[in-house]
């Protein structure tokens, strides 16, 4: 800022205490003898020193060139570092890093000024006084937004929302690690913070109230306990992880944790194949009886191209469903690794056994993920919301846990009433499921997918990923019909007595295993077909023959793995609801399952008075027997008594009136429903079905 103006100048900021035209400053800088220096360049005259004006007129002067000086600090040079950079080793919050840097620009605005000769406080107040009249939001609203961020609100600064000149000075007195404001010293954790976390954090969940009213009975402390609001406030300033310990679980605390991202990119197809299995959220008709049921599907996906390469249906999951969804993921291509879970479909000597497992003969390595960490195959479980959870919501037999529990109800009931009354099931049919499945998994394979890199600005879609390195020169390994006929028949260890070997209880005989004796060999059969099997020698693995279904029989016709995987889950039903029916019928009879023990300690007394007297207790205790007899019905067997029935109620024979309490009642026994469900049976499914 220059320091000499001529009297023109000086007239024209109508300074106080000065005349307001060029000749009166003139006379009154003659006659009070002001410092004076020859104009230099146009015009000539007298320049006169600004240390010559009064106070009052100084500042005014200076007042007036800071205005004129303030829209060029935008574009003056920054001096001074900011405070991001000065405590970038420091921990800070994103509030103090922003208060220390805008208190950083407001210093640097106000040395630029000082530089240029203006005293500090004409400085301060000039500038303070165009903020607040808003010409600093228009010169510059840089400077006017970090000026409003330096006040301190913890201060009495009034209604203002700028800082006082005061603390600006103090900013100017700090150095620049000082400018960000300090961080407050976190409180200490109260002492009674573990004898609380003990009552809240447990598996039930319990509300901050209950919590607290278990805390405070137990409280023993001479001083009183701290208010439920006291402890709200703690429960507050907790992280949001160690909140939730002791009341989630390790496998839902892991939804909390940090996780890793695995990369794909470097993958081929078929160098992991993912699989899992789902319980469909829909029932359908079952296909042997057309009653409703859940389905299990077992999915087989490639992590690389994330295309769908395998599924297979079955009535629950097994070994067996799983092994129908490799077969068809390896007429793809056979993976290198197995990616799965630790379930029984999977952890099985038919696919890992090292000599007689099928993963062996594919030269494919099975990989489990650790127990109760499904985030480690996220790419199979998210599969299961896309396709078939989703697309359940499509049909009509949907029974998703999301569903209203109202209409989930109602469609309950419906299917029920329509399997008691012989009416039409409004389920999908399983031949037209069958084929549902098989289009979700095409509509899923050629659908965008977001994991997948783009062309032409759209993700590509698992078919075309997959398409595009066959077309870059991958080339699957595949199987021949021979080969994959062999490879995939399971194998047993079984040993040969006498030419026989005995496999799922059904004997096999051939005469080339003669030299065979009392030998193991592995033995391969079909799971569809339980007529013959196939022979192999344990160490080399050549065949050695081809044993049939000849001898010994355990059934008129030999069962095949299936169907003897079927009769044993049918039989496992049966064993279910002879249970429940069992404990309906004590129920009812009002026998209690359990006796009470009348056991009495006799102490001190001898064994034959103790005899004596657990005789007298019993015998005291147990009602003694009373012979009540049989009526004709009893005396009856439930094929007599229910023929018996149907004479009454169809008219054949007259019902007497000393039998027509016995007619009402009868029917509403399980004996009566029993032989009512077998009739129906037998008319709606043929005499095979019913005699099976």
């Amino acid at each position: 800022m220059k320091s000499w103006f001529t009297a023109k100048e000086l007239a024209s900021f109508e300074l106080p205490s000065l005349p307001a035209t060029e000749s009166g400053m003139v006379r009154k800088a003659q006659r009070e003898s002001w410092e004076a220096q020859q104009r230099i360049g146009r015009g000539g005259g007298w320049e006169y020193h600004i240390n010559n004006l009064p106070k009052e007129a100084r500042r005014a002067l200076e007042s007036a060139l800071v205005e004129e000086m303030i829209p060029r600090l935008a574009e003056a040079p920054r001096q001074l570092k900011s405070v991001t950079k000065a405590l970038s080793h420091q921990p800070m919050t994103h509030n103090q890093r922003s208060v220390g840097d805008a208190r950083a620009t407001v210093v640097n605005a106000i040395e630029v000024l000082r530089k240029q000769g203006v005293s500090l406080q004409a400085a301060l107040t000039t500038l303070l006084t165009q903020a607040e009249t808003g010409q600093l939001q228009v010169h510059d609203p840089v400077l006017d937004r970090a000026l409003q961020m330096c006040k301190d609100n913890r201060g009495r600064g009034g209604d203002s929302p700028y800082p006082s000149p005061r603390s600006l000075k103090r900013y100017l007195s700090k150095d620049i690690k000082e400018m960000a404001p300090k961080k407050r010293a976190k409180a200490p954790v109260p002492e009674w913070a573990n004898r609380f976390l003990q009552a809240w954090q447990k598996p039930e969940k319990p509300s901050v109230e209950h919590a607290y009213r278990e805390f405070v009975a137990q409280w023993d402390a001479p001083e009183a306990p701290p208010s439920i609001h006291a402890v709200r406030r703690f429960l507050s300033k907790m992280g949001n992880v160690s909140r939730e310990k002791g009341r989630l679980g390790a496998r839902e605390l892991k939804n909390l944790l940090p996780f890793v991202r695995r990369d794909f990119n470097q993958l081929l197809p078929a160098d992991i194949y993912s699989a899992d299995g789902h319980t469909f959220d829909g029932e359908v008709q079952h296909p042997l009886h057309g009653r409703p049921f859940r389905p299990e599907i077992t999915t087989w996906i490639d992590i690389a191209t994330r295309r769908v390469v395998g599924v297979s249906v079955a009535l629950a999951e097994s070994g067996i469903a799983v092994l129908d969804a490799l077969i068809d993921s390896c007429t793809k291509a056979i993976p290198a690794i197995c990616y799965v879970d630790n379930g029984s479909g999977y952890c099985n000597a038919m696919l890992k056994d090292e000599a007689t497992g099928i993963l062996a003969r594919l030269g494919s390595t099975m990989t489990h993920s650790l127990p109760y960490n499904s985030q480690a195959r996220g790419v199979i479980e998210r599969v299961h919301q896309t396709l078939w959870v989703d697309g359940a919501k499509s049909l009509q037999g949907y029974i998703g846990a999301d569903m209203d529990q109202e209409a989930r109800q109602q469609q309950f009931k419906l299917s029920r009433k329509a399997v008691r009354e012989g009416g039409r099931l409004p389920l999908m049919s399983w031949a037209n499921f069958m084929e549902w499945v098989h289009a979700r998994v095409d509509w899923y394979n050629d659908r965008p997918h977001a994991s997948l890199p783009k062309r032409h600005g759209q993700h590509m879609t698992p078919s075309q990923i997959w398409q595009q390195h066959l077309d870059n020169g991958w080339t699957p390994l595949l199987l021949s019909p021979d080969e994959a006929a062999n490879v995939f028949r399971p194998r047993e260890t079984r040993k040969v007595v006498r030419c026989e070997i005995q496999l799922f209880g059904n004997r096999y005989f051939s005469k080339e295993l003669t030299e065979w004796h009392g030998d193991d060999v592995h033995v391969a059969y079909d799971l569809n077909n339980a007529d013959h099997i196939w022979v192999f020698e344990p160490e080399h693995g050549y065949f050695i023959c081809k044993a049939e279904w000849n001898a010994n029989r355990t059934d008129y016709m030999p069962l095949s793995v299936i169907e003897q995987a079927r009769e044993k889950r049918y039989e496992g039903r049966i064993r279910r609801k002879q249970a429940q029916i069992q404990e309906i019928e004590e129920e009812r009879r009002g026998r209690p399952l359990l006796e009470h023990d009348e056991s009495i300690s006799l102490g001190a007394l001898g064994s034959i008075n103790g005899e004596l007297i657990q005789h007298q207790l019993r015998k005291r205790v147990q009602p003694e027997p009373v012979d009540i007899p049989l009526s004709r019905f009893e005396l009856m067997t439930p094929s007599e008594r229910y023929a018996l029935h149907n004479e009454y109620t169809s008219g054949i024979k007259a019902t007497p009136e000393a039998d027509q309490h016995w007619v009402k009642s009868y029917a509403r026994t399980a004996e009566y429903r029993s032989f009512k469900r077998r009739e129906e049976e037998f008319e709606e499914w043929g005499p095979a079905t019913a005699t099976r």
